[in-house]
C-alpha cells in the first residue's frame, strides 16, 4: 500500500512540474506572438510538443496555427488546426476557437463550402464565438451560391443577436438575398 501511495505522489509531482514547465514555455511563446515575432513564437510553441499531456500543448496548437497564418502559411495552419481538433475532445471553447480559425483559413483559400461546414461545427458548441460562427456560416453559404442556407443563417443571427451592432447591416443583406431568391425562376 505504501508503495502505491509513494508512486501516486511521485506521479502527481512529476505531472505538476511538467505543467509548470509547459506554462512557462507557453507564456514565452505567446509573448513572442503578441509582439509580432511569429517565427520565434513557432519555435517556442514547437517546444511544447514534449509536454503533450499538458493543456498548454493543445492551447499552443491554436497559437501555432495563428502564427503560421500570420506568416501566410495557410496550408500548414489548416493542418495544425486539424491536429488540434483531433487531439482536443473535451474543451468546447478551444474546439470552437479551432473551428472558427479553420473556417477563416478556409475562406482565405476560397474553400467556401468547407468554411461553411467549419462555421457550422463551431456554431454547435457553447461559447462566445457562436454568433461569429453563425454570421460566418451565412457569408460562406452566400459565397457558394446557396442563398437559402445563407438566409437561414442570417435570420438565426438576427434572432440570436437582436442588439448586435451588425443587426442593421445583416438585415439589409438579408433583404437583398431574399429579393434575389424571389427573382430566381423556379425550376
Amino acid at each position: 500500500m505504501f508503495v502505491v501511495i509513494v508512486a501516486l505522489v511521485g506521479w502527481q509531482l512529476y505531472k505538476s512540474r511538467q505543467n509548470r514547465l509547459a506554462a512557462e514555455e507557453y507564456v514565452r511563446a505567446v509573448d513572442f506572438y503578441h509582439n509580432g515575432k511569429y517565427k520565434e513564437a513557432l519555435d517556442a510553441l514547437g517546444r511544447l510538443e514534449i509536454y503533450r499531456s499538458s493543456y498548454y500543448s493543445r492551447l499552443g496548437l491554436l497559437y501555432q496555427a495563428n502564427a503560421q497564418a500570420a506568416l501566410a502559411d495557410t496550408g500548414r495552419a489548416a493542418e495544425t488546426l486539424h491536429r488540434l481538433l483531433d487531439q482536443e475532445k473535451k474543451d468546447p471553447l478551444l474546439r470552437q476557437s479551432a473551428y472558427v480559425a479553420l473556417a477563416y483559413n478556409q475562406e482565405q483559400r476560397s474553400q467556401w463550402a468547407d468554411a461553411a461546414q467549419s462555421f457550422a461545427e463551431a456554431e454547435k458548441l457553447p461559447g462566445p464565438l457562436k454568433s461569429d460562427a453563425t454570421l460566418g456560416k451565412g457569408q460562406s453559404y452566400e459565397q457558394t451560391g446557396n442563398l437559402k442556407e445563407a438566409v437561414a443563417a442570417y435570420k438565426k443571427f438576427l434572432t440570436d443577436n437582436p442588439d448586435s451592432d451588425r443587426s442593421s447591416e445583416i438585415t439589409v443583406r438579408l433583404q437583398e438575398l431574399q429579393a434575389k431568391i424571389a427573382q430566381t425562376p423556379a425550376k
